[in-house]
């Protein structure tokens, strides 16, 4: 079932200075299930963060809708975001304070009952084991490392039982052991209750191992949505071989098996769905000494700068008037 919907949503902003009107986002759709964790990957400027404040109801597109658990934001925003926890990078806490009072903090402040105190108590106590932090509960917020910031985060995220999960940059500045901490929370989070998750990362390699789903952005436009498995059987594996006679190997595989190889650092690289025995078998028939052959399969980086062709500036090179951050001036600033 889709948690989260998003139909169609163009975001235009004013041009600076009388300039023409530019747009972020364009026409773009795509839904998160339950259950399932979808990475939001984009370059720089690319409009990620505009998506995301539009879903959380930071700003409103110009057209289009966004509908969470059913519930349209425009016309049901309180039931809507009622649903919905967030984390955007690092959290802000009081330092002096407990994690736990950080939360019993928190608590009242998203309007929920405090007079039932056993209620409070019960979800702090049940947010807290979910994080892993129930032992620390006591203990000054100063005195957490980072990665058990994050992980109180996350348990403030998780206060109001969301349906849906948005994550920007959790593991920014985190550790190896830290990032695997957050991931296994997250993929404990989808697979035991059942939460869609979307978390927007420039860690691709991380998030090649959390993500089942990715979509990634550029220019404001969708251009790809795959599946890990798809990612990795995208253009088939990659392949690199070690051979004395390189440019000869090229020549083969163009004639034998259509496939466009190139010669990079002395090595013959190439994508293909022939087997590797089989092209063994022709290379070697057709004189070519192999050294090696080695396979590897695609990684969201390789489909992220085939996706994007390899930017790394994103709408700021096309549209340099306009940054993400500009998102918080919606009302001003909407075409």
């Amino acid at each position: 079932m889709s948690i989260l919907e998003v139909n169609n949503v163009t975001k235009i902003y004013k041009g600076r200075r009388g300039g023409a009107p530019l747009t972020a986002v364009k026409d773009f759709s795509f839904s998160v299930n339950g259950g399932e964790i979808v990475g939001f990957v984009g370059p720089n400027g690319a409009g990620k963060s505009t998506m995301l404040k539009m879903i959380t109801g930071l700003a409103i597109p110009t057209s289009g809708s966004i509908a969470i658990n059913g519930h349209d934001i425009a016309k049901e925003r309180v039931k809507a975001l009622s649903v919905v926890g967030t984390i955007i990078e690092n959290p802000d806490m009081y330092l002096d304070w407990s994690g736990e009072a950080n939360l019993k903090y928190l608590y009242s402040l998203q309007n929920m009952d405090e007079k039932d105190k056993y209620q409070r108590d019960s979800r702090i106590e049940s947010v807290l084991k979910m994080v892993g932090m129930y032992d620390r509960r006591k203990d000054p917020i100063r005195t957490y490392s980072l990665g058990m910031k994050q992980r109180i985060g996350i348990a403030q995220a998780l206060l109001a039982k969301p349906s849906l999960l948005i994550l920007d940059e959790p593991t920014n500045g985190l550790d190896p052991e830290g990032i695997k901490e957050i991931r296994d929370i997250l993929i404990h989070l989808a697979s035991t209750y059942n939460m869609a998750i979307l978390v927007s990362s420039h860690l691709l390699a991380e998030m090649q191992l959390m993500c089942n789903r990715f979509i990634i952005i550029d220019k404001g436009v969708k251009v790809s949505d795959m599946t890990a498995q798809e990612v990795g059987a995208s253009a088939g594996p990659v392949m690199t071989l070690t051979t004395d006679n390189a440019a000869l190997a090229v020549a083969i595989l163009s004639e034998k098996f259509k496939i466009t190889a190139k010669i990079v650092n002395g090595k013959v690289e190439f994508s293909s769905g022939v087997s590797s025995g089989e092209i063994m078998k022709e290379l070697i028939l057709s004189g070519v000494t192999v050294t090696e052959l080695t396979t590897k399969k695609n990684s969201l980086e390789d489909v992220f700068i085939s996706s994007t062709h390899g930017r790394s500036g994103g709408m700021n090179e096309v549209f340099p008037d306009l940054t993400e951050d500009r998102t918080s001036k919606t009302t001003d600033e909407e075409a």
